[in-house]
């Protein structure tokens, strides 16, 4: 695979963690924002074999939406290795 076709699964991958995040009511009535950065990585099946937070957004809630959210947007085209990407919560986006 060349390294376009590496990048057009990571921009896919991204697009599709995007769409399936879910701003967490508590959260938005609580004014809380912050961004999650995490890493995971895909079963040959697709799915998510690990994920982990690299760097928490100070706030377990987001932390947690954040992880589900990697998991929910499963299956993924497989990319061998960790994939690294940060989810914000921003409550005027």
């Amino acid at each position: 695979m060349g390294a376009g076709a590496g990048a057009g699964l990571l921009q896919s991958i991204r697009a599709r963690i995007e769409r399936a995040k879910i701003y967490p009511e508590a959260a938005r009535r609580d004014g809380l924002e912050g961004t999650v950065d995490l890493r995971f990585r895909i079963t040959p099946a697709g799915w998510v074999e690990t994920v982990e937070i690299a760097h928490s957004s100070s706030h377990a809630i987001l932390d947690e939406s954040a992880l589900q959210t990697v998991r929910r947007a499963a299956p993924y085209p497989v990319i061998a290795g960790w994939i690294r990407v940060s989810l914000s919560y921003r409550l005027n986006q």
